[in-house]
């Protein structure tokens, strides 16, 4: 009987070892479930290189289309053009009064009208409009409006107005100024929002000149 209990016992253990064995074999979910970890953390870290990149990408489309500013002048003797646009001025001209058929346009008792002549050619792919309201001056440091006229100086129409593409317009701005003026500056900003691009003029009774035959 005790030789039987003791081969009973040594069975016991032999089993119980087994079944110990077993447990650790099937005890590495743990390492099972670290892949899984790494996947998510490289899922992660490739959303947020996705999301990065965008980023950027939204970042280069939005400077591309904010306009770079820049200034340009133009005078009688100097034209401006780009790829887009050519600008030139025709003449500057004083007139005490015009008139004509429909009329006598008279400037203000100690004023002038001031008439500037200009050529402008659209190069673009789209017409263009020239804004009365994108036009500032200033004579001998005080601001001034557009005029308007009834009559046509020279025989020319008025600069505001659309340009078709590969079309050109000549055309006049007129403004009161005091009949003894010294400097007169010009701006146009109607190109600014496009390109970028704003036109500057400065003139003195010097630069008076009329303009050819429309």
């Amino acid at each position: 009987m005790k030789l039987k209990a003791k081969h009973l016992a040594v069975v016991l253990l032999v089993l119980c070892l087994m079944t110990g064995c077993g447990k650790v074999e099937t005890g590495n979910p743990d390492s099972t479930t670290s892949p899984g970890i790494t996947s998510e953390k490289k899922d992660s870290s490739s959303s947020d290189s996705k999301e990065s990149n965008e980023a950027f990408l939204k970042q280069e489309e939005e400077a591309e289309q904010t306009p770079v500013p820049k200034k340009a002048e133009i005078s009688q003797k100097e034209h401006y053009s780009d790829s887009n646009r050519y600008v030139s001025v025709l003449g500057l001209k004083e007139y005490s009064k015009l008139k004509g058929d429909f009329g006598t346009d008279k400037p203000k008792k100690g004023n002038i009208f001031l008439v500037l002549f200009l050529e402008i050619e659209n190069n673009g792919k789209e017409k263009t409009y020239i804004n009365p309201y994108e036009v500032t001056v200033e004579a001998d440091g005080k601001a001034l409006e557009n005029t308007v006229l009834v009559n046509q100086p020279e025989g020319y129409p008025t600069i505001f107005t659309n340009i078709e593409p590969d079309m050109s317009q000549k055309g006049f701005i007129v403004w009161e100024v005091p009949k003894k003026w010294k400097k007169f500056k010009f701006s146009y900003t109607g190109w600014e929002g496009s390109d970028g691009l704003t036109l500057d003029a400065s003139f003195t009774k010097k630069d008076l000149k009329d303009p050819k035959e429309y």
